[in-house]
C-alpha cells in the first residue's frame, strides 16, 4: 500500500534511501532524453542530500522508498520550486509521481509552484499539465545545450 509522508533527509539511513532513488531516476532520464553517459551531470551525493535544506516528501510501497519529491525556495518572488520529482524506474507509472505532486500542492495551499524539467521529457510535462502548470519560460541547460522549460502553477 502507497503511503506519501515527510521524509528527514537529515537522518543517514533516509538519506542513503533518497540518494538511491534520485540515481536510478536520474540515469533512466538522462538515457530518455539523449545524454551520452559522459554527459550526464553528476547525481546528488549523500552529502547533498543530507545537507538539503528542501523539504522532501517520500513514496513508500511498505518498507520501500519508491519516489521522492522535493521543494525549495524559487529564484522569482512568489512562488516556491519543485526542485526534484522522481520515482524508482521499477515502479513507474502507477500513479506515484502523481501521489507525491498531489501531496505537495495540497501541504503548499495558497503558494504558487513552479518545476523546470526538459523539454524532452513528455512525461514529465504531461504529469505537470494535469495539475495545472503552465510553461512560461524556454531556455537551454549545460555544454549539451539541453532543452528546457519553466512551468507554474499559480497560488489558488
Amino acid at each position: 500500500m502507497l503511503s506519501v509522508q515527510p521524509l528527514q533527509t537529515r537522518d543517514p539511513e533516509v538519506a542513503l534511501e533518497v540518494q538511491a532513488v534520485f540515481a536510478l531516476a536520474q540515469q533512466q532520464e538522462a538515457v530518455q532524453i539523449g545524454l551520452a553517459p559522459a554527459d550526464t551531470p553528476p547525481g546528488r551525493s549523500l552529502g547533498d542530500v543530507m545537507a538539503s535544506t528542501d523539504f522532501h516528501l517520500g513514496a513508500r510501497d511498505g518498507p520501500h522508498l519508491v519516489g521522492v519529491l522535493a521543494v525549495g525556495p524559487d529564484d522569482e518572488a512568489g512562488q516556491v520550486a519543485i526542485s526534484a520529482l522522481v520515482v524508482h524506474p521499477a515502479h513507474q507509472r502507477r500513479g506515484i509521481g502523481r501521489a507525491l505532486l498531489r501531496e505537495a500542492l495540497a501541504r503548499g495551499a495558497g503558494l504558487g509552484f513552479c518545476v523546470t524539467a526538459s523539454a524532452r521529457n513528455p512525461a514529465a510535462l504531461a504529469l505537470y499539465a494535469s495539475a495545472g502548470f503552465v510553461a512560461y519560460r524556454h531556455g537551454a541547460l549545460g555544454p549539451q545545450a539541453l532543452p528546457m522549460v519553466k512551468l507554474r502553477r499559480p497560488a489558488a
